[in-house]
């Protein structure tokens, strides 16, 4: 049978190819056991995978990524139940042709939960409606206290001609966390307050606003047709972060998103104070690639770490474990 086409973009490659592609295997993979969902246990963390089917009695269609986390002892989720953590949330080019269609494309098309591995698994979508993008998003929870996720994505066609660049978007919904900051260590952008790097603690005074955290040495902010209907990429913060890891608390716990700095293109850190509901914030991140080509892979990696919130000291050791880099601590009282 001839691969599925669709009007004006190029033959859609084969699933096997798309695999070799995106460094995925091709063998000894099986369906998830559960339509929509599956459940992880490894070291002391709980988890449940998501794709955008609804299941149970709270978790909607629609969100997926890591629909419920939680430590085995059976303490509430870190996530908001009807929603999800890391969850592929917005595709977008920055150009207002594409503005008429829904904003939440990743959320609508299908996807398929593939097990790879004895605690990894991946979630699969061949495109969505508007945008030829095949994305593998493979999750791995890595003991005791962390997942790895890492999202490789292949152009199928060039939609994204305008502006140069694909935007990917992943939100995490917290449910009703103490503090609803995140802090990372960073510094004001030039001509706007200390360049001194520092601890920075931000909560948004209102979605959409200051929401967007680019890398210190950042001289690129991307380019958006009038009328952008993602605030949470438009609404550009007073800061920049100098490491490119963060970490909220909640219940006592500390979750810490952290990147590997990706080439040809930038991570930005986001947030809002109200994307789940009231009292519910969304600590979330933004992936631009820049100087991609059409059906070749490109992807980025990232770690969620959830544990005991143990400190700031804490929470830089998990990176420079993680990463392999050293982080200068900022002077005390900064």
């Amino acid at each position: 049978m001839a691969p599925e086409t669709t009007q004006g973009a190029r033959p859609l490659p084969t699933l096997i190819g798309l695999f070799l592609a995106l460094g995925v295997p091709a063998m000894s993979e099986e369906p998830a056991p559960r339509p929509g969902q599956v459940e992880l246990r490894t070291g002391d963390l709980r988890l449940v995978l998501a794709d955008n089917q609804a299941y149970g009695e709270a978790h909607r269609a629609g969100y997926n990524g890591v629909s419920e986390l939680n430590h085995q002892g059976g303490e509430p989720s870190l996530f908001v139940p009807a929603y999800a953590g890391l969850n592929f949330e917005h595709i977008f080019s920055g150009d207002a042709a594409s503005y008429d269609r829904d904003k939440f494309e990743p959320r609508l098309a299908p996807m398929q939960l593939v097990r790879v591995g004895d605690t990894t698994y991946d979630l699969r979508q061949d495109r969505t409606e508007g945008w030829p993008l095949h994305t593998t998003m493979t999750f791995e929870a890595a003991s005791p206290d962390a997942i790895d996720l890492t999202v490789r994505c292949v152009p199928l066609d060039d939609a994204w001609a305008k502006h140069g660049y694909i935007g990917l978007f992943f939100a995490s919904y917290i449910e009703s966390p103490e503090d609803m900051a995140i802090h990372f260590i960073g510094r004001s952008r030039p001509g706007r307050g200390d360049p001194t790097p520092r601890w920075i603690r931000h909560v948004p005074p209102a979605h959409g606003e200051s929401a967007s955290h680019r890398p210190a040495g950042s001289d690129w902010d991307p380019a958006l047709d009038p009328g952008f209907p993602l605030t949470l990429v438009s609404g550009h913060s007073p800061y920049e972060y100098v490491y490119p890891f963060y970490y909220g608390v909640s219940r006592g716990k500390a979750a810490v998103f952290m990147f590997e700095r990706p080439e040809g293109g930038e991570i930005r850190l986001a947030q809002s104070p109200s994307g789940g509901g009231e009292g519910n914030p969304a600590w979330d991140f933004v992936f631009f690639k820049r100087g991609y080509r059409v059906g070749e892979v490109f992807h980025l990696r990232m770690r969620l770490v959830y544990r005991d919130f143990r400190g700031a000291e804490d929470v830089v050791r998990a990176y420079e474990e993680w990463s392999g880099q050293s982080v200068e601590r900022p002077q005390p009282g900064r």
